[in-house]
């Protein structure tokens, strides 16, 4: 039997082996550390605050690990998913959905309850990017849990994107769309989404680390 291996960093950020994906060139930090997702089983989660699923992460595994997900949850761990959730590898976790669109309109992203992954940020500066509509977001989710707020609306019928809820002492943040640390480096307000993603997975709002 292999010994777990001791997480040293608050929070870890699951990648596909060398594959980032979209992820806009994450490195390890005294914060965040890439891990592959497939090395969870080997993983001592207990110092360990926060994890983010990177969108190109395999579904059916993380759906055979929903145990581990949902204790380290429910243990008061946070945990951010990128992408389009399509399995149902945690409880309350909604349904993504294409979104139908013809234009800008359909693809401008709102602003719903504050959150301080999103404090500062100019809904405007994630609705376009290198002046092109749709990077932030191209789909909705829905059948939302009856406890979760919606953080960030898209389109013009103002469908949910970005939505938290709470499980068990823990939360959930579900970011339908593109890696969020795409926009760690743009030039606007875009650029605080990540930092600040991290800070609130670190739980830097409820300990020091």
């Amino acid at each position: 039997m292999t010994a777990a291996t001791h997480a040293t960093t608050p929070v870890l950020h699951f990648v596909m082996g060398s594959n980032a994906g979209m992820a806009g060139g994450t490195s390890d930090t005294a914060v965040v550390r890439n891990v592959d997702l497939y090395e969870l089983d080997a993983l001592d989660l207990t110092s360990v605050t926060g994890l983010i699923v990177n969108g190109n992460c395999d579904q059916i595994y993380l759906e055979r690990r929903k145990d581990v997900l949902t204790d380290f949850v429910v243990g008061g761990g946070r945990i951010a998913i990128m992408g389009h959730p399509l399995t149902d590898f945690l409880p309350g976790l909604g349904q993504w959905r294409k979104l139908q669109y013809s234009g800008p309109k359909d693809l401008a992203i709102s602003a719903g309850s504050p959150h301080p992954v999103w404090e500062g940020v100019d809904p405007a500066d994630l609705s376009f990017r290198k002046e092109v509509s749709g990077f932030y977001g191209r789909g909705y989710s829905q059948k939302l849990p009856d406890n979760a707020i919606v953080t960030n609306y898209i389109g013009r019928h103002g469908l949910p994107v970005d939505y938290v809820y709470p499980l068990g002492n823990g939360e959930v943040l579900v970011h339908a769309g593109i890696d969020l640390a795409v926009f760690q480096s743009d030039p606007n307000t875009s650029a605080r989404v990540y930092p600040q993603l991290l800070s609130w997975l670190a739980q830097l709002d409820r300990t020091e680390i």
